[in-house]
């Protein structure tokens, strides 16, 4: 009984840090994730939606410090 409760527990914590992550992205000594977000969004917001929009994108966060696996 006591290695089935803590199985549920050990799941049920490994699923909410999969839920917290960072989309997917890893940065080490970057600007906070929301912040960085929130600002390249901003930044490239008025490109059309597509390969440009995602690379500008992705650069902004780069400056960042953050990175997509």
């Amino acid at each position: 009984m006591f290695s089935r409760r803590f199985a549920l527990l050990v799941a049920a914590s490994l699923g909410l840090v999969a839920c917290t992550t960072n989309r997917g992205w890893s940065g080490e000594n970057a600007t906070p994730f929301d912040t960085a977000q929130a600002d390249c969004d901003g930044k490239t917001r008025e490109l059309p939606a597509g390969k440009e929009r995602e690379s500008a994108f992705d650069a902004c966060m780069k400056e960042h410090g953050w990175r997509r696996p």
